[in-house]
């Protein structure tokens, strides 16, 4: 019968903790040869990071393989939680439902700035996928392995910091069996998920179903104006195919079909609690203190974010004279509905004033490459190969503004305000990529080797633009102009590399060195809506240069003790060119023109080109001393530091004395619209020196320690508890806020449970964030403000005679908090393969 390849059901995440493990058997020999025979299999875990199955501890690189039992056992139901178990990775779902924000090793990436050309590039499968399509679901997954560095010359797309690669279970071609999984938790929580195995021809035809249905309260903050409730609810289906008629021959196919439909409300906190010289508008409304405890919101309606995906990936394999030629294909469609609110100070509780989004794309990818079974010549082991990815997509926009009628001279108002709509439509876009690319590894006998990549890269990206006051319909007839600065006719060539030695000292003692490269295409931030050409300041932090990157790091791996204890230590230095920096919180107040041609002020997150270097180390000591306990720490630092740059920002008045005039400082109080008037002049937007500063809003320092006790309790029982605390250390968040700086803290999960000695059934009950810490993460510099379009009519004949504006500021500010904390339950059974 043929062999195997099972899953990897390892303990912990090496880099988070060890715990015994089974590994995969293997179909082709091990790349490090005998020296890696010398490790205990019950603690290895197999990676595929360099596109062969490895021992984590032979990998010239940072790995965190995050493993389905690791998944079951820390009740991770979501992709964000990942970070919870891998210091330094930070991962958020936008707000308005497309795409993500996502931060390691010192810098950020945030779709709504580079779209899915991130930091962090995510696959499925060996497929890149859109982030958000990965963010949503959790279920049925074989293993996750978070790739740290600059990645492209092995696998997919080039990306600065790192890649994500998510691989699903694949269908068993020997046994039948499932499993059943349902957690139910503290806000409504529910989550259930199973799968079912049916071997249709033995050993040649299999198929795996699995299904998943998650509902939850999603950050749990209710608003005072509203009776409805926040929720999101993602249901979804996998059918996966596996059919491999010879011992050479395999071939596979997955579909996936996931839909998301969520209402969210935005936390709020009183501005006087922690600015108490803050002086609101006349007559803003006054929903008493609120504290950032409370989780509320003063919205008098949700937000609402709608997403559906289509996904299909298919591969084949034929293993033909001791190489291996791979095919990996796939497709992926995507559909965003969004509507933001924009009063988030509820000044027009009986108005819908928001933006709606309608955004459809289509992801594809081809990959085919050439790589050994046997090693060449007992010395080489190579891959090369040809990859093609495209990522077309249209949006449709609806910004809605207040418009308030009043009387010229006196101005007061003559009519109830109305909503107008101004639509806004980006042209469907066609970025391709087409790479070519090799990697060659030398081993010099057991202990040492080398290894070298390259990949060509050929990028070209045709957009239209961003067109305001256009709909399909009138882009098709012409009637639409362009706003200058959007328009991209993007063609590049680049090649990008990497390079690394290892030598292995001993059996249990590994030192390595590598460096690397990036590249990444050039940037169009969308979210300028001004009615007006953009100045020569907006177009500079709007449309940004390619940004490339350089990375040499230095590492050691070691096991002792016969691989009872395992410490893990590596440095890293990293230098970035026209890293694409996007302000934080709110955005930047700048001058906005609206649909009626009148200066009013507005918020947006501009982008600036900047230089970045970054300096971290990744350090782990895990220590499984028997069977049933075992304990493990990580910690992460990371400093990035922007160089000499012009940084958008809001620099109307000199923070000394509070004159009308720029200082080249970021101002501490918000200007008025006449203040920036007089101080910006023909300008809309100010620039100050942003050098020295963090690229990134996270803390330098961030740590996980874990430990897991199980005790047999009778003759098919056992019995465990575990802990899980996660560590950040204190943070400026944006440098340029002087009232969202975080303390450093630290969140603790507690898990407690049985389990049959065979597997066949579990029941955890859990605690997270035991201790009910709530801390701030984030906080707008800018308390929410709505902003009104004043028409003037002039009896008798009520014509306009002047265009103005009038900005409503509230009395609070939106924020970011901890998780509440969140009790309960999980069973779980299982049956034949799982």
């Amino acid at each position: 019968m043929r062999r195997e390849r099972a899953l990897t059901l390892a303990g912990a995440s090496l880099l988070a903790m060890s715990t015994p493990a089974l590994a995969r058997q293997q179909t082709e020999p091990a790349a490090t040869g005998e020296a890696n025979a010398a490790l205990s299999l019950t603690n290895e875990i197999i990676v595929q990071a360099r596109r062969r199955d490895e021992s984590l501890q032979d990998v010239p690189l940072v790995v965190n393989a995050v493993t389905a039992d690791t998944i079951d056992k820390l009740n991770i139901r979501s992709f964000t939680d990942i970070g919870s178990v891998v210091p330094g990775l930070q991962l958020t779902p936008n707000a308005n439902g497309i795409g993500t924000s996502s931060s390691i090793r010192g810098v950020n990436h945030d779709v709504n700035v580079s779209a899915e050309n991130g930091t962090i590039q995510y696959y499925r499968n060996d497929a890149p996928v859109p982030s958000s399509f990965v963010f949503q679901t959790m279920y049925d997954v074989g293993q996750i392995e978070v790739l740290r560095g600059p990645q492209g010359t092995l696998r997919g797309r080039s990306t600065p910091s790192g890649s994500i690669t998510a691989t699903t279970r694949l269908p068993d071609l020997v046994e039948p069996g499932g499993y059943v999984s349902g957690t139910f938790g503290s806000g409504s929580a529910a989550n259930i998920n199973g799968a079912l195995n049916i071997p249709v021809i033995g050993d040649v035809l299999g198929v795996r179903v699995a299904g998943l249905h998650k509902f939850d309260r999603l950050n749990r903050v209710s608003s005072i104006n509203s009776d409805v409730k926040p929720r999101s609810e993602t249901n979804a289906i996998r059918a996966t195919v596996r059919f491999e008629p010879t011992q050479w021959l395999r071939f596979g196919f997955l579909y996936e079909g996931m839909e998301n439909d969520a209402l969210r409300f935005d936390q709020v906190r009183s501005v006087a609690a922690f600015n108490p010289d803050y002086t609101p508008s006349a007559g803003a409304p006054d929903y008493g203190d609120i504290g950032i405890g409370d989780y509320l919101s003063v919205q008098s309606r949700p937000s609402t974010v709608s997403q559906k995906f289509r996904f299909y990936n298919w591969n084949a394999e034929a293993d033909i004279l001791g190489q291996r030629l791979v095919y990996v294909g796939s497709r992926t469609a995507q559909h965003y509905r969004s509507f933001g609110v924009r009063d988030l100070a509820n000044f027009f509780p009986d108005l819908a004033i928001g933006q709606e989004a309608d955004t459809r794309g289509t992801t594809s990818s081809h990959e085919v490459r050439l790589q050994n079974v046997d090693r060449i010549v007992g010395l080489f082991d190579y891959v090369v190969g040809y990859f093609q990815y495209a990522v077309p997509s249209r949006t449709i926009l609806n910004e809605s503004s207040i418009t308030q009628l009043r009387l010229a001279g006196p101005g007061i108002p003559i009519a109830p305000p109305s909503v107008t709509d101004t639509p806004i439509y980006l042209p469907k876009g066609m970025p391709k990529e087409e790479s070519f690319f090799g990697n060659v590894t030398l081993h010099l006998g057991d202990a040492t080797e080398l290894s070298g990549g390259l990949r060509r890269i050929h990028f070209t990206d045709f957009r239209d633009g961003l067109f305001i006051g256009c709909t399909p319909q009138l882009y098709e007839a012409g009637s639409c102009t362009r706003q200058n600065g959007t328009q991209s006719d993007v063609k590049e060539n680049t090649t990008i590399y990497s390079a690394s030695i290892k030598h292995r000292f001993t059996p249990g003692l590994m030192v390595y060195a590598a460096t690397g490269s990036s590249w990444r295409p050039p940037v169009v931030a969308i979210g300028n809506f001004t009615h007006a050409d953009y100045t020569p300041n907006e177009v500079a932090h709007v449309a940004l240069p390619p940004e490339s990157s350089k990375s040499y790091e230095i590492g050691v791996k070691s096991d002792w003790f016969d691989h009872k204890l395992t410490f893990n230590l590596t440095a890293y230095h990293q230098k970035y060119k026209n890293y694409p920096y996007r302000s934080g919180g709110a955005g930047i107040a700048y001058i906005n023109i609206n649909s009626a041609g009148a200066p009013t002020i507005g918020n947006f997150n501009f982008v600036s080109a900047v230089p970045v270097k970054v300096n971290g180390v990744e350090a782990e000591l895990a220590f499984t001393p028997t069977s049933q306990f075992s304990v493990g720490a990580t910690v992460n630092y990371a400093r990035s530091t922007i160089g000499n740059a012009l940084l958008a920002c809001t620099d109307a008045l000199n923070n000394q004395t509070g004159a009308v005039g720029s200082d080249g400082l970021p101002d501490s109080v918000t200007p008025t619209l006449a203040q920036m008037q007089q101080a910006y002049g023909a300008e809309r937007v100010a620039v100050c020196p942003g050098g020295g500063q963090s690229a990134t809003f996270q803390p330098q320092w961030t740590g996980v320690l874990r430990a897991e006790y199980n005790q047999p309790v009778g003759h098919d029982m056992d019995a465990y508890v575990r802990g899980l605390l996660s560590w950040r250390g204190k943070s400026k968040t944006d440098p340029n806020n002087r009232f969202d700086d975080v303390g450093a803290y630290g969140l603790f999960n507690l898990y407690g449970g049985l389990r049959a000695a065979d597997g066949g059934w579990e029941v955890t009950v859990y605690a997270k964030n035991l201790f009910d810490t709530n801390k701030l993460l984030t906080q707008d510099d800018l308390a929410q403000f709505t902003a009104v379009t004043d028409v003037y009519l002039a009896p008798p004949t009520f014509s306009v005679t002047g265009i103005g504006s009038t900005v409503y500021n509230s009395r609070y500010t939106g924020v970011t908090v901890t998780a509440p904390r969140e009790f309960g339950v999980t069973f779980r059974v299982a049956f034949g393969s799982r």
